[in-house]
């Protein structure tokens, strides 16, 4: 069955979409319990769960959420004489079938797909869930990173995971004909028939016809499968181009808000301008989404919560570890493979095992893979990363949402950035973090997307005035949002930024058609396998999913 979205709109089930419930709060004292962010040690956390919970004191964050950037930079750049100080590789202490390192989306979806042959998870962090995390204050539910989903297929294994788990009921449904964009410091409706230039809408109607044409006649699915609407040449001859020249190539005239709308989508979605992005990556990303969008109290984190609980009940004790980074992996002549970690007690184990799950970014694959091919390498290191911050704004009461995901348009299009030429707007969009609640909260929580859609950017995230400034930018840019959608700044509580540096691979042009993908993908000897969003280069859940269930069918395969 494809994993595509086609179709899935017009099942009679749809109307269970519609959902009202409340979620239990958790109510805490003190600080931020098992916050992310720098100055986190693995063994501070109270819990590994993507979702956390913040104190009632803590509303506002005084250093960065997300990246936990100094033990993984301190061990990365130096392994060998990391293990060297630690006293070299131990024996193998510890066996077992499988071992999947790295307890992101796709991390927890490989354990998930695996359970049956209870594997071992291995997530370097203090907390599970990767760029896919989420708060909880005071019972308002939103997300850190990762906000939403695509309509899956009626009948896909998505759709049946959904099911499967509970989650399927806890979806709620913006749909195409409810979203707005924020244009000019006002709210709009309809902006795809024109609404913001009413004299040349058949402009914007032509775009938005295609854009629907394409995703259910010719839906470019990544990863591509064999029953996608459209071959893999063409997807190759997609890729092949920059979505800026399929624009041009497409219609006759497009005009200024359509491309500025695309720009601003691109920054949000892949860190990258439409004159550097791969036509196929970014069509299956916005055509997917002509019929709406599907959003959880919490955002993505409600699906990483649910995957980390559902493995903590099914597999044995000491099988779902947080606080463990993996340092190397190394097949054996005898065809196992040792997998070394650190714990978060500080001590080095090796784990050997039949098969290993590389769930973790490609850069890493490449510092802890012994032997690694040099095709592979040099696959590796074409690929870009682009980072983004992330600004969750929590009131003082609940308000009523004016929508999901609101886009900012300024009604001018911003060119692709450099260092020396950045974007004089971050803010691309707004979520409301707790519309998937209903608004049946405490404090509504607004999430602002700022991404840093240029090489060399992310870097300057580290400075240790980062945050401030960040903040002070971004309460400026909600200042504006409020009074744009009719919202009261003053019920503003308190601000909390998180910080992700480097977790978009950007989909730029050709890594698809050139080879880049098929190097990234395949299995080292049946023994070391790859499921990570980057190995398509495509920053989504989708991804996430397929390359996890395809890899574990593999797997399944040789264990038959």
């Amino acid at each position: 069955m494809s994993l595509n979205r086609r179709n899935f709109i017009k099942a009679s089930s749809f109307a269970s979409f519609v959902l009202g419930y409340s979620l239990n709060s958790k109510a805490t004292t003190g600080l931020l319990l098992g916050q992310s962010s720098t100055n986190d040690s693995v063994n501070e956390i109270a819990n590994d769960s993507p979702v956390q919970d913040v104190a009632y004191t803590a509303s506002s964050s005084l250093d960065f959420n997300g990246d936990n950037i100094n033990r993984p930079h301190d061990i990365l750049w130096n392994i060998d004489g990391y293990v060297a100080k630690k006293g070299g590789i131990p024996a193998p202490s510890v066996w077992t079938g499988i071992v999947v390192a790295g307890g992101g989306m796709s991390g927890l979806f490989s354990a998930y797909h695996l359970q049956a042959h209870k594997p071992m998870l291995l997530e370097q962090d203090g907390v599970f869930g990767g760029n896919s995390k989420g708060e909880n204050f005071d019972g308002s539910y939103y997300s850190i990173g990762a906000a939403y989903v695509t309509i899956p297929d009626e009948g896909s294994e998505i759709e049946t995971f959904f099911k499967d788990t509970g989650i399927f009921d806890k979806l709620k449904l913006e749909s195409d004909t409810e979203t707005s964009v924020n244009f000019k410091n006002a709210l709009m409706r309809d902006f795809w028939k024109g609404a913001s230039d009413p004299e040349n809408a058949a402009q914007f109607i032509a775009v938005e016809a295609e854009m629907r044409r394409i995703y259910n006649d010719a839906y470019p699915d990544i990863p591509w499968i064999e029953d996608s609407a459209i071959t893999f040449e063409e997807l190759c001859k997609l890729d092949a181009i920059t979505f800026d020249k399929w624009l041009d190539q497409t219609f006759e005239v497009v005009h200024p808000h359509v491309r500025e709308y695309f720009q601003a989508y691109c920054w949000s979605s892949f860190g990258g301008s439409i004159d550097e992005l791969s036509a196929a990556q970014v069509l299956n990303f916005v055509t997917a989404e002509v019929d709406g969008v599907l959003a959880l109290p919490g955002g993505n984190s409600y699906i990483t919560s649910t995957l980390h609980k559902t493995l903590k009940a099914n597999l044995p004790d000491g099988h779902v570890l947080s606080g463990a980074f993996v340092l190397r992996i190394h097949e054996q002549e005898s065809g196992k493979v040792w997998v070394t970690y650190e714990s978060k007690e500080g001590q080095l184990i090796t784990v050997e095992c039949d098969q290993v799950v590389c769930c973790f970014p490609k850069f890493v694959a490449e510092r802890v893979i012994v032997n690694i091919e040099p095709e592979r390498v040099s696959a590796i290191q074409s690929l870009m990363w682009r980072g983004y911050i992330v600004t969750n704004v929590i009131m003082d009461g609940p308000i009523k949402s004016p929508g999901y995901d609101i886009f900012n348009l300024y009604g001018k299009m911003q060119e692709s950035p450099t260092p020396l030429n950045p974007p004089k707007k971050l803010a691309t969009d707004v979520c409301f973090g707790t519309w998937a609640q209903n608004d049946e909260v405490n404090h509504s929580v607004m999430t602002m997307y700022r991404p840093l859609p240029f090489e060399g950017a992310r870097q300057f995230l580290f400075n240790p005035l980062s945050h401030q400034k960040h903040l002070i930018a971004s309460q400026n840019e909600i200042a504006e949002f409020c009074q744009a959608v009719n919202i009261d700044a003053s019920k503003i509580k308190g601000y909390r930024l998180t910080r992700w540096g480097h977790s978009l691979p950007l989909a730029y042009v050709g890594t698809i058609s050139n080879g880049t993908v098929q190097a990234l993908t395949k299995p080292i000897n049946d023994r070391i396998f790859f499921a990570n969003q980057d190995n398509w280069v495509n920053p989504a859940f989708e991804c996430a999913f397929t390359e996890a269930l395809t890899v574990a069918q593999k797997i399944e395969s040789l264990r038959a």
